[in-house]
C-alpha cells in the first residue's frame, strides 16, 4: 500500500489516490502554469479525470486538512469515487465514515448563515464554480460578492471552526459584521460599471477628491485639453499611473472588470509604485501572451461546454452529412495539412478554426447560438488582453447556465 502523502497539495493527492499518474500531474501542472487556472480545472480539460472525481478530491482535501478525514480512509473512498462514479459522501457512508462532518462549515453555507449572500445567489456562485473549476471563493471576488481581505477572513474563520478553536456560531457573527459584500458596484460586467469616466476611476481609488477631478475636468474644458493632459501637469498623477488607470478604464468599458476591482488593482498599483504592466500583472489583471493564443477550442473545454461527448456528436454529424464534409475538406485543403481521404484529420483541423468550429456547433446545438455568440465574444475579448482567463470563464459560465448573480 502506498505510504500517506508527503504534502496535502492537489496534485500529491489525487496521484496518493490512484486516479491519475505522475505525468498526468505535470503535464497539468504546465497547463495550469501558462493559463492560471486551477490544477484539477486543467486535468479535467486534458481528458485525465472527469470533474466529478476533482470535485470529490477537493472536497477530501479539505476534510484531511481539517483533519475531518485521515489519508488511508480518503484514498479508499476517492477509490468508490473513481471506480463507481458515486459522491465522495456516499462513498464515505459506505465505508463507514461520518460523510456530514464539515456540513454547516462550507464557505457558501457561511456566508448564507452571515446573510451576506442568499440562498439563490449561493446555488448561482456555486454552479458557476462548478463549471468553471474556480474555487467559490475566486468566482465571488471575481463576481465583486466579496472582497479578498474577506475572503482570507472567511477562510480563516472556516478553518478554526472546522479544527475545534471555534464555535460555528461565534464565526457567523465575525463574519456578519465584515462588510463583504461589495455594494457600490454590481459583479463584473453589469451594464451600470461600463461607462466609468477616468475622474470617477481615480475618485473610487482614493487617489483624488472629488473637487481635484472638478478642477480638473474645468481647466481641461477651459484650455482644450484632456482630464488626463491636465493631471499630469498638475502633478496629481503620473504618467504610469495614468497608463494604468486608462487600461483598466478599457477593461470596465469590455464588462470584464467591475469598478471595484479596477479602483483596487489602481490603488495597489498607485501603493507599490509599480509600471502599469507589472502592476496589473501583480494584482491579476494582465493577460499573458499564453492565455491570448489559447484557442476557441480550448476555451470552449476549459468552460466547460465542450467535452469529449460533443465533440464525437459532431465528428458523427459532419459525417453523415455531405454539405458539411465539403465544408470541412475545404477548410483542410486551405490549410494544407491532409488529403481528400482523411476526413477524420479534416474535422480535427475544423477544431482548431474558430469560424469554422463555431458554425458546426451552431449546426450541431441550434437552441444554443445565442450562447455560442456570447462564447465567441468572451474569446474574443481574452485574445484582445481584455479579459484575463479566469474572468471569461467565468462570464461565459454565468451565461452558460442562463443564471442572473443579483436576483
Amino acid at each position: 500500500m502506498a505510504d500517506e502523502p508527503d504534502d496535502l497539495k492537489l496534485g500529491t493527492l489525487l496521484t496518493f489516490f490512484g486516479v491519475v499518474t505522475e505525468h498526468n500531474i505535470k503535464r497539468g501542472l504546465v497547463l495550469s502554469k501558462h493559463t492560471g487556472l486551477p490544477l484539477g480545472k486543467c486535468l479535467v480539460m486534458l481528458d485525465f479525470v472527469t470533474n466529478e472525481v476533482i470535485r470529490a478530491a477537493i472536497e477530501a482535501q479539505s476534510m484531511i486538512k481539517d483533519n475531518l478525514l485521515d489519508p488511508m480512509s480518503a484514498r479508499e473512498a476517492m477509490g468508490v469515487v473513481h471506480r463507481k462514479k458515486w459522491t465522495l459522501s456516499d462513498a464515505l457512508i459506505v465505508l463507514g465514515v461520518d460523510a456530514y462532518a464539515t456540513r454547516g462549515t462550507r464557505l457558501g453555507e457561511l456566508l448564507l448563515s452571515a446573510e451576506h449572500l442568499n440562498a439563490l445567489q449561493v446555488d448561482i456562485a456555486l454552479k458557476a464554480s462548478d463549471g468553471s473549476g474556480l474555487p467559490l471563493g475566486r468566482v465571488l471576488v471575481l463576481l465583486s460578492k466579496l472582497s479578498e481581505p474577506s475572503l482570507d477572513l472567511a477562510l480563516n474563520l472556516q478553518r478554526e471552526v472546522r479544527g475545534g478553536r471555534l464555535e460555528r456560531t461565534n464565526a457567523v457573527e465575525q463574519l456578519r459584521k465584515e462588510r463583504v459584500q461589495i455594494s457600490f458596484e454590481g459583479r463584473d460586467g453589469d451594464k451600470d460599471d461600463k461607462r466609468v469616466r477616468i475622474g470617477e476611476l481615480l475618485i473610487a481609488s482614493q487617489l483624488l477628491s472629488a473637487a481635484d477631478v472638478k478642477s480638473a475636468v474645468e481647466m481641461a474644458k477651459a484650455n482644450d485639453k484632456m482630464v488626463g493632459e491636465v493631471l499630469i501637469e498638475m502633478g496629481w498623477i503620473s504618467h504610469e499611473l495614468l497608463t494604468a488607470a486608462l487600461r483598466l478604464q478599457e477593461m470596465v468599458w469590455s464588462g470584464g472588470v467591475s469598478v471595484y476591482r479596477a479602483s483596487s488593482a489602481l490603488k495597489h498599483i498607485d501603493k507599490s509604485g509599480l509600471d502599469a504592466e507589472d502592476g496589473l500583472a501583480k494584482t491579476g489583471l494582465r493577460t499573458s501572451d499564453f492565455q491570448k493564443q489559447v484557442s476557441f477550442c480550448d476555451f470552449l473545454r476549459l468552460s466547460g461546454y465542450l467535452n469529449k461527448d460533443m465533440m464525437k456528436i459532431i465528428v458523427k454529424m459532419v459525417m453523415g452529412d455531405p454539405e458539411l464534409i465539403a465544408v470541412v475538406m475545404k477548410n483542410a485543403r486551405r490549410e494544407g495539412d491532409v488529403s481528400k481521404d482523411f476526413l477524420r484529420e479534416a474535422i480535427k483541423l475544423s477544431f482548431k478554426n474558430t469560424e469554422l468550429l463555431g458554425y458546426l456547433l451552431r449546426q450541431s446545438r441550434a437552441d444554443d447560438k445565442a450562447l455560442i455568440d456570447s462564447a465567441t465574444i468572451m474569446h474574443e475579448l481574452l485574445k484582445s488582453g481584455k479579459l484575463t482567463l479566469d474572468q471569461a470563464v467565468v462570464n461565459f459560465t454565468i451565461r452558460k447556465n442562463g443564471l442572473d448573480f443579483d436576483p
